[in-house]
């Protein structure tokens, strides 16, 4: 016999001799009974002591708390969701969850009450699971304590898990859940060779672990099911920022109900004509982008329904950057949103925009603002914005600084956009070169400060080497192709050489407005086959060298 056998054979002979065993466990036959407390044998160390485990919950995916020694209890890094020897606390995106794994074969009992430790907050749903059953769940409101029912003489194996999750209702503000519960198992001693921890759920994990991606698929998403994969992406995104590898999300379409925040973490798809993320609510569906080194690539990205402009807020762009550094969104495929395609904002600096493919956005295409600074977008294609294509947008009121040091190159846009192709609206240290515009209903390239929007200054604007074709198109606007314009504050420092300008809807070149118009340099610029007149020079000093045309 061999000596794992023979250690095993041991146990099961000392148990069935009967009577009481160390640690209050009673023994009868070959069995034991015993009662496991979680409040009692809470760990301040070590997961899976007495059985019990911590953890937060999103979809299917289980992810492991860590101990937060000044809190004594078991958090996530943000402090949210959290479990301690009494409560759990969920957070906006992952249930907080106890977890007592069973030591062998036999039945269960369940006692301990739930309630809320305030009466503050919308409530939670507390539930009992049973692996993957569900075995009791409750909405719990207020201070009184509600009692699990049919929770008896339950029959377990060796790993079965019982989850105590706590869950928001409606938000986690003041979510606080009292809940201590007890065990009682009664059935086989494990076996002295047998793993007392989630054995199944450890080989699991470790060949998530050795893994160079972080796939979606293994924390619950399935594609092309038409099932909310939002809580499996959320999960792979937790443990992404973990391990510090990508997330991977394979071929297929995948649903989101809800804001995506990646934060710090890079995503990519297995194509932007491969991968597709489709969010069903037109009011919250933005793919938010924070965080040091966050990338999004190789996907698309689409609403299913969109709901009009309006307020414009950022939820409802397709992506945000919100204060993001050393960002990169490349290869993505932006189809329909109800405000912006890319809004990069909130002092985002450092970024890329680079290869991106934005289609039938409600508002702009790729809109640069609040203060942001140092970024480059290249090689995007723009078509049917709502708005303008790409825009570089400084307020007064809102904006501590300029956006400033942005970089606008080889870019192809237009294609029945609403507004001007590429517009500088108060900014400094911009650079377009290399692109195309054309068909849009307003100015191909704008250049301005505005009263109405109360934007800020202008200052150094390079605009070099662009074919603008047909721009302008709008009535009774009838902008030029370019157009430099002021209704308040200055605008200095601008030059336009090398450009391509033809076929103006209505006239070429303008610099207008009653704002303070300072040096407007146009170099060896060549402007054809426009309507009307060549240039509308009606503010300003302008300065003209080797240019045809005008």
């Amino acid at each position: 016999m061999s000596k794992r056998k023979f250690l095993s054979g041991l146990v099961v002979l000392s148990l069935s001799i009967g009577g009481t065993l160390a640690g209050g466990v009673t023994s009868e036959a070959a069995g034991v009974t015993k009662t496991y407390s979680s409040s009692a044998a809470f760990s301040m160390s070590q997961q899976g002591a007495g059985q019990w485990y911590y953890e937060k919950l999103s979809g299917t995916a289980y992810l492991d708390l860590v101990y937060d020694k000044k809190n004594n209890r078991w958090a996530a890094p943000s402090g949210y969701p959290w479990v301690s020897a009494t409560a759990l606390h969920p957070d906006q995106n992952f249930d907080a969850v106890r977890k007592w794994v069973s030591p062998g074969k036999g039945t269960i009992s369940i006692s301990g009450s739930v309630k809320k430790g305030s009466s503050e907050g919308d409530g939670v749903v507390a539930t009992i699971k049973k692996d993957n059953v569900k075995l009791w769940s409750s909405s719990i409101t207020n201070t009184t304590a509600v009692t699990p029912k049919g929770v008896s003489a339950i029959p377990v194996e060796e790993g079965t898990e019982i989850s105590f999750i706590v869950n928001k209702l409606g938000n986690a503000n003041h979510d606080h859940t009292m809940w201590e519960p007890d065990i009682v198992y009664s059935g086989s001693a494990p076996a002295a060779s047998s793993s007392t921890g989630k054995s199944t759920k450890a080989s699991a994990a470790a060949q998530i672990k050795s893994s160079p991606v972080v796939s979606v698929l293994d924390y619950g998403a399935k594609a092309n099911d038409n099932v909310d994969d939002y809580a499996a992406f959320v999960a792979a995104i937790d443990a992404a920022k973990t391990s510090g590898k990508p997330v991977y999300v394979p071929a297929g379409n995948y649903i989101l109900s809800d804001i995506l925040t990646i934060d710090g973490v890079k995503v990519q798809g297995a194509g932007k004509f491969l991968t597709t993320i489709t969010s069903t609510n037109p009011k919250r569906g933005s793919i938010d982008l924070k965080g040091n080194g966050v990338e999004l690539s190789n996907l698309k990205h689409v609403y299913q329904t969109t709901v009009p402009r309006g307020d414009g807020s950022n939820e409802k762009n397709s992506i945000t950057v919100r204060g993001a550094k050393n960002f990169k969104i490349q290869d993505v495929y932006v189809s329909k949103s109800s405000t912006a395609g890319i809004m990069v904002t909130y002092g985002s600096t450092n970024g890329t925009v680079s290869g991106n493919t934005l289609d039938s956005t409600g508002a702009d295409g790729i809109h640069m603002t609040g203060g942001s600074s140092h970024i480059t977008v290249e090689n995007n294609i723009v078509r049917k914005a709502g708005d303008d294509t790409i825009a570089v947008v400084s307020y007064i009121d809102s904006d501590v600084n300029p956006v400033n040091n942005i970089t606008i190159r080889k870019n192809n846009v237009g294609y029945g956009s609403k507004a001007r192709g590429i517009a500088v609206v108060g900014g400094t240290d911009v650079t377009i070169s290399n692109n195309s515009v054309q068909d849009t209903n307003m100015a191909g390239v704008y250049v301005a400060v505005e009263a109405s929007y109360n934007t800020r200054n202008v200052d150094r604007i390079t605009v070099s080497n662009n074919v603008i074709n047909h721009t302008g198109i709008a009535q009774p606007q009838n902008h030029p192709n370019v157009l430099v314009y002021a209704s308040q504050g200055v605008v200095d420092n601008v030059v336009f050489t090398g450009n391509i300008i033809k076929n103006g809807a209505h006239r070429g070149i303008g610099v207008w407005g009653e704002g303070k118009i300072k040096n407007i340099t146009f170099n060896k610029n060549t402007l054809i086959n426009r309507v009307g007149a060549p240039t509308t020079f009606t503010n300003g000093t302008i300065k003209l060298n080797q240019n045809v045309g005008f």
